[in-house]
């Protein structure tokens, strides 16, 4: 028998076919299975696939599959990178029928923290381990800004910037913060939200919000996430404590710092590291494929972030379609 492991992606559109990218170029992997009905997203999985190749030489055999009843079982990674939408569902299907047990997905993992708290009992039931692409606590910048932080010290935290992502980018945001706080649940405090649903270019019936949450956590923490629904400009991060503070710029790569030792005066901090989903997923997958662990939060983790973004959005949701909506219409 060929030794190597075996990794199942589930959707290759944008996101997917950069998680392909990854992993074929990891050596431990000896076949990939990728699932999409969608021949355009094949056809992207295929061109981004023959990029690598170019450039990393040999890679794992692949195979395209239209049905996830296609795959073959008791493989050793899934990635599911589909639409919010069905997605808790889909995981369950995958773990039954092809007994995959380790599992990273896309955000937002759902629509509902209902359907997110039954995945995550789920998980429990069947002993699965699923973690969550939220990967800007796993950058090195923030890696290193959290040992810095003095636990006894509340934060301060906001993400400033546009392109109407309170959903989809201010879940990362809120991931972060809930990292860096380490409270167990964010509490929203406050809102205003701009009364424009913002169309997805991900597809028909899914939106996006713009203007301003803010949040609270029971260790003094406060957390103030703010999208423009006029411009595109890249998310400012700030972060302050008594004693340390910091403003980054993950697009930029640029970020300057300062402490209460060094009389506040500011200084470059450093952004270094592979930001990018084809890259960093390769050490994500690896490490969860040999150690069973990774830098990335666990769905039980996540659902901090999760549960303040879906519960802040919704009633905003119901108000602009002018109905009571049980899932939000985001992914």
């Amino acid at each position: 028998m060929d030794r190597g492991f075996r990794v199942l992606i589930i959707g290759c559109g944008e996101i997917g076919s950069r998680h392909l990218q990854a992993v074929s170029c990891l050596s431990e992997v000896r076949e990939i299975e990728v699932v999409d009905p969608r021949p355009e997203a094949i056809g992207i999985g295929k061109k981004r696939l023959q990029e690598m190749r170019r450039v990393q030489g040999g890679s794992p055999k692949v195979r395209w599959l239209s049905r996830l009843e296609e795959a073959s079982p008791g493989g050793d990674l899934c990635i599911v990178a589909t639409q919010a939408r069905g997605r808790c569902q889909l995981v369950q299907e995958t773990a039954q029928i092809l007994g995959y047990s380790n599992f990273i997905l896309e955000k937002i993992v759902g629509q509902s923290v209902q359907e997110l708290e039954d995945l995550a009992q789920f998980c429990v039931n069947q002993d699965l381990s699923i973690w969550v692409n939220l990967k800007s606590r796993a950058y090195p910048i923030h890696q290193r800004i959290k040992k810095i932080l003095k636990p006894d010290e509340p934060i301060l935290f906001s993400t400033v910037g546009g392109n109407h992502g309170l959903a989809n980018n201010g879940i990362h945001a809120a991931d972060l913060f809930a990292f860096y706080d380490g409270s167990e649940r964010i509490q929203e405090a406050a809102s205003s939200i701009d009364p424009v649903l913002h169309p997805s270019k991900r597809g028909s019936g899914l939106f996006d919000l713009s203007g301003t949450l803010i949040g609270r956590t029971e260790r003094g923490g406060r957390f103030v996430l703010s999208y423009a629904g006029d411009h595109l400009l890249s998310e400012q991060i700030s972060i302050t404590t008594r004693s340390y503070r910091c403003i980054v710029d993950h697009n930029e790569r640029w970020a300057v710092e300062s402490n209460a030792a060094s009389g506040w005066i500011w200084r470059p901090a450093p952004v270094d590291g592979e930001l990018l989903v084809s890259q960093m997923t390769r050490e994500f997958a690896l490490d969860i494929l040999t150690q069973g662990r990774c830098a990335l939060p666990t769905l039980r983790e996540s659902l901090v972030a999760h549960r303040f973004i879906l519960e802040a959005v919704k009633p905003h949701f119901n108000r602009l379609l002018g109905k009571e909506v049980a899932l939000c219409p985001v992914t």
